[in-house]
């Protein structure tokens, strides 16, 4: 990883990282079976490598922060799975939920913002969320470099997924 990766987790060790949904996804359908990841079609891109990534960063951080907009997206893209994996995912969903630190932001509060216009309302809220508060990690190309350009903290999960399989 590069150093600037590096000084971010540190950074953020203790004040918490928020996952955005394709990620968290990957970490739920993972907690399923690692060798599901790359034969599920919402996560096909993904590799069990970036599954036990996924693992390793979120143990680091102390507080693994989310919002109910995250969640529903989750949640929505889980129901693909047939019903014999659809009873784990539940099972490891409220599991997990229960121990992420949810932060609620009304939907009114965003659609006048600049970034509501240029995400939508789930990246937008990920956006005020996180923003100096918590590190966000994503894949989302847009999303991360537009943070960057606004100086907020944020990993592009591609960047160091890189490292991760050199």
């Amino acid at each position: 990883m590069s150093k600037d990766t590096n000084q971010l987790i540190i950074k953020y060790k203790n004040k918490g990282v928020l996952i955005d949904t394709n990620l968290l996804l990957l970490f739920f359908i993972g907690s399923i079976n690692p060798d599901f990841v790359n034969t599920f079609k919402r996560t096909r891109k993904y590799t069990k490598e970036d599954y036990d990534l996924i693992i390793k960063l979120m143990k680091y951080f102390k507080f693994i922060v989310t919002t109910p907009n995250v969640l529903t997206e989750v949640n929505s893209l889980s129901n693909s799975l047939k019903d014999k994996y659809k009873v784990k995912f539940y099972e490891i969903f409220s599991n997990t939920i229960s121990k992420l630190n949810e932060f609620h932001m009304q939907s009114k509060e965003i659609v006048d913002k600049t970034e509501f216009r240029k995400f939508g309302l789930t990246d937008s809220i990920i956006y005020h969320v996180s923003n100096n508060k918590y590190l966000l990690l994503t894949d989302d190309f847009r999303l991360s470099q537009y943070i960057q350009s606004k100086n907020g903290d944020v990993i592009n999960f591609n960047h160091i997924r890189e490292f991760n399989m050199a």
